[in-house]
């Protein structure tokens, strides 16, 4: 079966986690170096390590996947800016299920700032790296709040568990 993206996105929003996983699966590894479906398989992963059940979890061994994923990504793509956001912002949020959290903090930071660095008028890249920066004015932080929300709404218009996420968190007023 060919799956396209949004017929797993219609899975995903129905929180039928195993045929999402299932479809992700055979996307990805027919095209490893497809940006898109990469990008969703993680972060469809890393959501799951919230929304799915542990017996879930287990059966298909996610913190291990996750951090192969995550190699991959930095791997293929370390040089897209969207990569470095998408991984830097998850790594940021979750760094214990990765391994070692204090380095992956660390290595988080760094790819948000590589993200805002590479797309430097990217008001979402600027939102996030500003907020990851505990060192930030808080003024600065909700101008780029009121900045960035035009762009949230835009870019993440779509179906699937990465807009449905982006559009919750970060479009908060």
């Amino acid at each position: 079966m060919k799956e396209t993206l949004q017929d797993i996105f219609s899975l995903e929003d129905n929180k039928q986690f195993e045929l999402a996983f299932d479809a992700y699966n055979n996307c990805y590894s027919r095209n490893k170096n497809d940006y898109e479906i990469w990008k969703h398989f993680y972060f469809f992963l890393w959501t799951v390590i919230e929304d799915a059940p542990n017996s879930f979890h287990e059966k298909i061994d996610l913190r291990h996947l996750l951090q192969v994923l995550l190699d991959e990504g930095k791997y293929n793509f370390s040089d897209k800016a969207d990569f470095n956001f998408i991984a830097g912002y998850t790594v940021s949020i979750f760094p214990y299920e990765y391994g070692d959290s204090d380095d992956l903090e660390d290595q988080a930071k760094e790819m948000l700032l590589k993200a805002s660095q590479l797309e430097p008028g990217n008001l979402i890249y600027k939102l996030i790296y500003i907020g990851s920066n505990s060192s930030s004015n808080q003024q600065v932080y909700r101008q780029a709040k009121i900045d960035a929300a035009p762009k949230i709404l835009e870019v993440f218009s779509g179906n699937g568990a990465l807009n449905n996420y982006f559009t919750q968190v970060l479009y908060k007023q």
